[in-house]
């Protein structure tokens, strides 16, 4: 049997054994992202997903000019135990390989959330796992702040500390700032906003994907809730 078979029945197995789904919020959205790096080469992605609650689906589109573009698409499964823990499965198709993420966020005492996820990247010839681990800390209505440890397993291994705050009215219009030093002396940042169905934001990336350059790519969409009966 396959990597990508053996992790496809893991999946479906997290979504037969969770329990059923508490409602979440319901969202449709779509996004431009436009990347630019510091050799002068660029790259568009769009992408349009629907979140519904207890799953998610979305299609991506890499134009990459003078080289070769791709299609991504992602379903995952996110669902809620009777503490509103979440226990979530997701698959993309990626040019060269399958990605698959297995997690949870457990709920704990106090405002505080506690994460773990395993992700392996399945190539045709091998397997590669990546983890994460991190804490959410939630105050107000809607506002938190987290810290998370990420290790990526290609190129010899890169460990990621991404650390997030963000502050949100209680229409849920929000700030956020993400700063994220990694093992190889970089740093990378982040700022992200909604405002009522508007999403922009824009970071900087160094060493992106493991080379020598630099990008920064900069984020415009809607976001609208889904009525549900």
């Amino acid at each position: 049997m396959s990597a990508a078979r053996r992790i496809g029945i893991a999946l479906a197995l997290v979504a037969l054994l969770a329990a059923p789904a508490a409602r979440a919020a319901a969202v449709a959205g779509a996004q431009v992202r436009e990347w630019s790096f510091d050799d002068g080469r660029t790259l568009h992605d769009g992408l349009v997903y629907v979140a519904p609650g207890p799953f998610h689906v979305q299609l991506e589109y890499w134009d990459v000019p003078g080289g070769t573009s791709q299609l991504r698409p992602e379903f995952g499964v996110h669902l809620r135990d009777p503490r509103r823990s979440t226990w979530s499965a997701t698959w993309r198709h990626e040019l060269d390989d399958e990605r698959f993420w297995l997690g949870t966020e457990q709920v704990l005492a106090r405002g505080w959330v506690a994460r773990a996820e395993a992700s392996p990247i399945v190539f045709r010839d091998r397997t590669e796992w990546g983890w994460d681990a991190g804490a959410d800390y939630y105050w107000g209505s809607y506002h938190f702040a987290s810290a998370t440890l990420v290790r990526d397993p290609r190129a010899g291994e890169l460990w990621v500390v991404p650390l997030r705050v963000r502050l949100a009215t209680e229409r849920n219009d929000w700030a956020q700032v993400t700063i994220a030093p990694a093992s190889r002396r970089t740093l990378g940042w982040a700022l992200d906003a909604k405002w009522r169905i508007v999403r922009v934001g824009v970071e900087r990336n160094r060493n992106f994907d493991f080379g020598t350059r630099d990008n920064v790519i900069v984020t415009a969409g809607v976001e609208v809730p889904l009525a549900m009966r």
